[in-house]
């Protein structure tokens, strides 16, 4: 019989877009014609998810680095609705309340609570760290660190799952383990690996 260790879990940490939703800045990053455009985008991007530059000024040096009208990169980012990975929210519920739960996102406003979230979804998480309410992007190790302390956990007894492999590097640099989420089965097999080491 396969004996299981106890799980020295204790928190699991989410993304926002590219895990709990689609996500509309990928898919524009994707679209930029080379790597230095992309690298400068993405500069950009932290900027505004951490309340470095306003919405305006965003906009405004996207327009100077990709020479694409303004209207077409709101319409691409802003008019198309992100679509909530339902069964994902479903599978966290499975995971209450034996492990603490929290959103980590760069995002620039509160979207996330006012308009994807229902309140009762808003329930199953203990905390949302936001980067412009807390001054600080990912992958700034300090953005991991607030978070394991705002969720009374040592880095070691989280799980932090992120669509993108570099931010998963750092929240590992600081002592966590990391997902790179490529899809819900993908994910979930990961997750459970981690949660049920057979000894």
């Amino acid at each position: 019989m396969a004996l299981y260790t106890i799980s020295m879990i204790k928190a699991i940490i989410f993304d926002c877009f590219g895990v709990l939703t689609s996500s509309a800045w990928k898919e524009f990053w994707s679209s930029l014609p080379t790597t230095t455009i992309q690298d400068r985008a993405r500069e950009l991007n932290r900027a505004y998810d951490g309340g470095l530059i306003t919405e305006e000024e965003f906009f405004g040096q996207l327009h100077e680095l990709t020479k694409r009208p303004i209207s077409e990169i709101r319409k691409i980012l802003f008019d198309k609705d992100p679509v909530k990975n339902t069964e994902l929210i479903n599978y966290i519920r499975t995971l209450r309340p034996q492990y603490k739960t929290a959103i980590l996102s760069n995002i620039a406003t509160t979207w996330i609570e006012d308009y994807l979230l229902s309140d009762e979804e808003k329930e199953l998480f203990d905390d949302m760290i936001i980067s412009f309410q807390v001054g600080l992007t990912k992958p700034d190790p300090n953005i991991f660190k607030l978070t394991v302390k705002r969720l009374r956990v040592k880095p070691s007894e989280c799980v932090f799952i992120d669509d993108i492999d570099h931010y998963c590097a750092a929240a590992r640099a600081v002592g966590m383990q990391a997902i790179v989420y490529e899809d819900f089965k993908q994910m979930k097999r990961e997750l459970e690996q981690i949660l049920h080491k057979k000894k």
